[in-house]
């Protein structure tokens, strides 16, 4: 029998069932608020410092007072992964405007809510997906410009995306890549992309309207170090669709191969060469202490 998990709510550790917020929240009002996705592998909370250093980050941007200090938050939530006892699992770390009323003006709202979900999860496409590829479409929904909903800020707000995924569906594919407004690639509906022509590794820029990964800034680390160059500039939909290979990545995606693209084949072979030694290392780091935090 599985586990009910327990969720930290404002201070108190309850059981899944009862893990509730107000309905007058600005979270679910309005998509107030912030989040940090986080994978426990092996029993190390991976990049644990990076993403509170996010989140915190998220928070200064939209003007949100985190009710508790990073140390605090961060002893929060080992205490949360301890009465779970999982070994592998995933953390959603949420931060709403908290509960405040019908009106949009978030001095509505007195205090912000914590929100701390862990539960044992599949990466997002599954993990027949790490040899399989998945199918991708090019969403016609393109990614919102920097000056309007700056995707740096990993906020509660994944409309954006979610037309984009159900365009996808649509489609029968698996995932949607998604342009910026400038018609350069972006990335992909919960996950950053990369391309790799002759070896060499190429990625969206920040500047593309894309996430500031916390996985992908360790995947380029890692292929830096493994040899191969990595370039940050913006990427043509041609240049995509010529790449040898392409691959996404993320918390939930870890690292995704993506075998076609448009109904295109990527490259001769899913993963490719490169791919494949990146989820290779990438396995056997995760779980290493040095690069996150023992429960």
């Amino acid at each position: 029998m599985v586990k009910d998990p327990v969720v930290y709510v404002d201070g108190e550790f309850v059981p899944r069932e009862e893990a509730k917020v107000s309905v007058f929240d600005h979270g679910l009002l309005y998509g107030d608020g912030i989040f940090e996705g986080i994978r426990v592998y092996n029993g190390v909370v991976f990049k644990l410092d990076a993403h509170l250093d996010r989140l915190y980050r998220s928070a200064r941007a939209i003007e949100l007072n985190i009710p508790l200090e990073k140390e605090a938050l961060k002893a929060a939530l080992l205490e949360t992964l301890r009465r779970n006892g999982y070994t592998d699992s995933y953390i959603r770390l949420l931060v709403t405007r908290g509960k405040g009323d019908l009106g949009v003006n978030p001095k509505k709202c007195p205090k912000a809510s914590v929100v701390i979900i862990n539960i044992q999860v599949e990466p997002m496409h599954g993990h027949g997906s790490k040899s399989q590829g998945i199918s991708t479409i090019i969403a016609s929904t393109r990614r919102q410009t920097p000056d309007s909903a700056s995707h740096e800020i990993k906020s509660l707000n994944y409309l954006n995306s979610i037309l984009a995924t159900l365009e996808a569906n649509r489609q029968g594919a698996d995932d949607a890549i998604m342009l910026d407004h400038r018609g350069f690639v972006a990335e992909a509906t919960g996950t950053t992309l990369v391309a790799v022509w002759n070896g060499e590794l190429h990625a969206p820029p920040l500047t593309a309207s894309i996430l500031d990964s916390i996985t992908r800034r360790f995947v380029l680390d890692l292929a830096r170090e493994l040899g191969f160059p990595v370039h940050e500039r913006d990427m043509t939909l041609f240049q995509l669709l010529m790449a040898d290979e392409v691959f996404l990545c993320g918390t939930m995606g870890e690292i995704t191969p993506v075998r076609s693209i448009n109904g295109q084949s990527v490259g001769d072979q899913t993963p490719g060469p490169v791919t494949q030694r990146l989820i290779t290392e990438y396995k056997a780091r995760r779980k290493d202490p040095q690069y996150g935090t023992q429960i």
